[in-house]
């Protein structure tokens, strides 16, 4: 059985609860993370052209190598995320998405072969309104019906407190859970980053990454989930997931109103 360790976390491009922005205590932090993949929000600068916040050094950082998210060659990743893996992961195929809301968003989907097992990796960072987060969750849905069937975890900053409101669009065959509280990083309760997980994986482990240096360099803290491959995708049988997502969107939008 194929297992995956995943860490997310919002760096705040590198500003520290001391509001000292200090990029290589990030990326300290980060290089002791026990994980093969790493996906990071506001990785990048917000203002043109998004330059990175952490210094990469021949395209890695610690032990992890930057997956080129970037379509201009500026900065680490789409919208400020970023995905690290570790060196004997292939990347398969990345797609690059805006995000519909007034604030610009965005989201990206990395398809990883890990041990000669196909795995969607999708990093995400959603918007500041429940509205827009209802729709972006379902956008993000309706993208993935798009493309061939692999199992998909969700990782990232969420931006919702609430575990019953917000997350109404979530697809019914991805399961929504929180490691436990993350901001504020001083003494958190606020449970804003989250891992959504398709039925192929089985959850074996998972919680929030308490070393001080985390801590301190950055106002959430890291989310990390040790996940098994359960379950093989077989692309040719009859894929419900589609109707599932209409059904989820439909009826997120009848909230909404």
């Amino acid at each position: 059985m194929t297992e995956l360790k995943l860490v997310s976390w919002n760096i705040r491009a590198g500003l520290g609860r001391d509001f000292r922005r200090r990029p290589l205590r990030t990326v300290q932090a980060i290089a002791g993370f026990d994980a093969d993949v790493v996906v990071l929000q506001e990785a990048d600068f917000r203002m043109h052209p998004r330059p990175a916040a952490l210094p990469s050094h021949q395209g890695k950082i610690g032990p992890f190598e930057v997956v080129d998210l970037t379509p201009t060659g500026v900065g680490l990743g789409w919208h400020g995320i970023a995905v690290l893996k570790r060196p004997e992961i292939h990347v398969d195929a990345i797609y690059r998405y805006d995000l519909p809301a007034l604030e610009p968003r965005g989201a990206v989907i990395v398809d990883l072969t890990i041990a000669n097992e196909p795995v969607r990796i999708v990093g995400v960072h959603l918007g500041l309104l429940r509205r827009n987060r209802r729709k972006q969750i379902a956008f993000i849905a309706e993208q993935m019906m798009k493309l061939d069937r692999r199992p998909v975890i969700i990782a990232g900053d969420y931006n919702e407190w609430r575990d019953q409101l917000g997350l109404e669009t979530m697809p019914s065959w991805l399961h929504v859970h929180s490691p436990g509280p993350t901001f504020p990083a001083g003494r958190p309760f606020l449970h804003l980053d989250r891992l959504a997980f398709s039925n192929e994986f089985a959850l074996l482990e998972s919680g929030v990454i308490a070393d001080p240096r985390a801590a301190m360099a950055s106002d959430h803290r890291p989310v990390r989930g040790q996940f098994r491959l359960a379950q093989k995708c077989h692309p040719n049988e009859p894929d419900m997931r589609a109707q599932q997502a209409a059904e989820t969107k439909l009826t997120g939008h009848k909230k909404e109103r």
